[in-house]
């Protein structure tokens, strides 16, 4: 008989574990075993500056971060670990959610043995260009709701603190629009806000920096799936397509299942999701 995969989830940028609570909620009543990683530096060991907290602008300008230390391999380390862990008990499903797709990439090309299955949901997964800054600097995939998000400083690090610092909880009505039509747009005022409140401000810069393509020989040799957000606006779907698109042409017999949840880029409270990695999670 074969073991039970794990589902091991890894959250994107600025945010944590809390963020796939619903997801490994669900499944678990479906009868999956899950857990959902806090990458270094997120959940408990955040960094939470003091001037955030006090929504000092002049003092988030310049307050120093530890996270600006971290750097790709601190991220894939930590996931390989867990993936390790969670292997010595059977199959493992990588399940990734935006910039956690970096994760997935390095960490496939690192252990692709004991990786069952790739999820990318709305997820980066470079491999024509080496970074995912590479791809949203492409202004042909990128969309008007992120350049008007750019256009407010957000997202920034002007002082060299080796961060982005984002202030969600910032009271310019400007920024709030900007927030939720970027990440939330089908989602009430109430629920956007409720959503960015668990998102914390300061996140590394090297990560999105880093190369983090996958490689055909390692990585590619895994059995792949991609669940595209047809409403994201954050990572769009002509974004989303390109990944797919690529990574098929490096790997032509090792293609992506591709599937299409009408959600905008916070992860959705969506059923066909659920139903997506259930089906997953029961396949030999």
């Amino acid at each position: 008989m074969t073991a039970q995969p794990t589902f091991v989830f890894v959250h994107g940028t600025n945010a944590n574990a809390h963020h796939w609570s619903w997801i490994v909620q669900e499944l678990a009543l479906l009868g999956h075993r899950g857990l959902a990683v806090d990458l270094p530096g997120h959940g408990l060991d955040a960094y939470i500056p003091v001037s955030y907290l006090a929504q000092d602008e002049a003092g988030m300008a310049v307050e120093p971060s530890p996270l600006g230390k971290l750097t790709v391999e601190d991220y894939v380390h930590h996931v390989e670990h867990v993936v390790r862990r969670a292997h010595a008990h059977g199959p493992v499903i990588l399940v990734g959610h935006s910039q956690g797709g970096v994760s997935l990439n390095l960490v496939g090309n690192r252990i692709p043995d004991l990786i069952h299955h790739l999820v990318y949901i709305s997820a980066f997964c470079c491999i024509d260009r080496p970074s995912p800054n590479d791809y949203v600097a492409d202004p042909q995939l990128r969309s008007l709701e992120l350049e008007e998000f750019m256009a407010l400083g957000f997202g920034t690090d002007p002082n060299g603190l080796g961060v982005s610092r984002i202030n969600w909880n910032s009271p310019d009505p400007r920024a709030q629009a900007a927030f939720k039509e970027l990440n939330a747009h089908t989602y009430t005022d109430a629920e956007s806000r409720a959503m960015h409140q668990l998102l914390q401000p300061d996140e590394p810069n090297s990560i999105p920096a880093s190369d983090a393509r996958g490689e055909a020989l390692t990585w590619g040799r895994v059995p792949r799936t991609y669940i595209r957000l047809s409403e994201d606006r954050f990572l769009t779907p002509a974004m989303q397509d390109q990944w797919i698109a690529e990574a098929d042409r490096l790997t032509p017999d090792n293609r992506f299942e591709v599937h299409t949840v009408d959600s905008p880029h916070f992860l959705p409270r969506d059923q066909k999701l659920v139903s997506i990695l259930d089906e997953l999670g029961r396949r030999p």
